[in-house]
């Protein structure tokens, strides 16, 4: 590793199941377009059996994508959850283990229950659909974190589709990782789950968080429809840097020294998936080697722009060589 502060994500490890589909597809499927909607085991079967052979499965997870990234990038990186002692459990702890990511924080479920998928539905426009059946990653229980597992780490990076936990098992983990010394970073995770639990996510921001992620639809749940810069300005009251995403159209950053712009790279996207957890993992990258907001914006924003223009969250060789060349 060649990096002297390290990452520790907390999130749901998942199976993506990624496949290219029409409007007309989607629209059999149940909730919004772009969203994120809970589903049961039987019904992503359902929709896998329709989806037929073209299906590509990569490793997933808000948070766990941003640690791959990071691990690409040098940083010392372990994640946290629990995976289904399976095939596919197996097949998430060696992606890990091949991306030189410590296993010790990850477990396996106790009761046989399987990992976790996601199938990603990806419509011509780019824009992804996601439908997660979560089985063993709901095992994951943060009350029973200890101090031990954060050490050692400068930073916790938590996704918010923890607050399924409730959010006092929620707070308890990011009170046991400042504990152990940590900073902690928060991905809003979801327009769903911030219409969920707007009142928790503010309050964990104010009294636990360090620097705090959210898309425009993510910032519009949980503050109204202002523009990006005023939500931005509200942020920063919670917690003492933010983000706010806004895809194609840049974001908006503080993190103490004021706002500033950060304008998107221009590239022909084909598939959005992952595009916001590398966001985070290239603004993570400079925010932890104390550059400026905007240096810090312009690593995520270069991440971001390779990561759409593949199909899934895994960057060949030849994008993370330029990545690493630019930065």
């Amino acid at each position: 590793m060649n990096e002297s502060f390290s990452v520790i994500a907390v999130g749901s490890p998942i199976i993506d199941l990624i496949a290219r589909v029409d409007e007309a597809f989607l629209q059999q499927v149940p909730g919004e377009k772009g969203g994120m909607v809970m589903i049961s085991s039987e019904e992503l079967t359902d929709i896998l059996q329709q989806l037929g052979n073209h299906v590509k499965r990569t490793p997933g997870g808000s948070a766990a994508n941003t640690l791959f990234d990071l691990a690409h990038f040098g940083v010392k990186t372990a994640l946290m959850g629990t995976v289904g002692n399976d095939d596919a459990g197996n097949f998430y702890r060696q992606q890990l283990a091949e991306a030189q990511s410590s296993l010790h924080a990850l477990r396996l479920s106790s009761q046989n229950t399987p990992t976790g998928h996601c199938i990603c539905l990806v419509t011509p426009d780019a824009e992804r659909t996601m439908r997660p059946a979560l089985a063993a990653a709901l095992e994951f229980d943060p009350a029973q974190v200890a101090v031990e597992d954060f050490a050692g780490y400068t930073l916790a990076h938590l996704e918010g589709y923890l607050l399924a936990h409730s959010e006092e098992k929620l707070a308890k983990l990011m009170s046991t990782a400042r504990a152990a010394g940590c900073l902690i970073s928060l991905d809003l995770a979801s327009f769903e789950v911030v219409n969920a639990f707007r009142p928790a996510i503010k309050r964990l921001l104010k009294e636990y968080v360090n620097i705090v992620f959210a898309n425009s639809d993510e910032a519009d749940a949980l503050l109204g429809k202002l523009p990006p810069q005023e939500q931005l300005c509200e942020l920063r009251k919670l917690c003492p840097a933010a983000v706010v995403k806004l895809g194609e159209h840049g974001a908006w950053a503080d993190c103490g020294s004021g706002a500033v712009f950060i304008p998107a790279n221009q590239v022909n996207a084909i598939d959005t998936t992952a595009a916001g957890d590398s966001f985070a993992a290239g603004f993570l990258y400079g925010y932890l080697k104390n550059l400026p907001a905007a240096e810090c914006g312009r690593i995520g924003a270069a991440l971001a722009a390779e990561t759409v223009q593949v199909f899934g969250a895994v960057l060949p060789d030849i994008a993370w060589e330029k990545l690493k060349q630019l930065i």
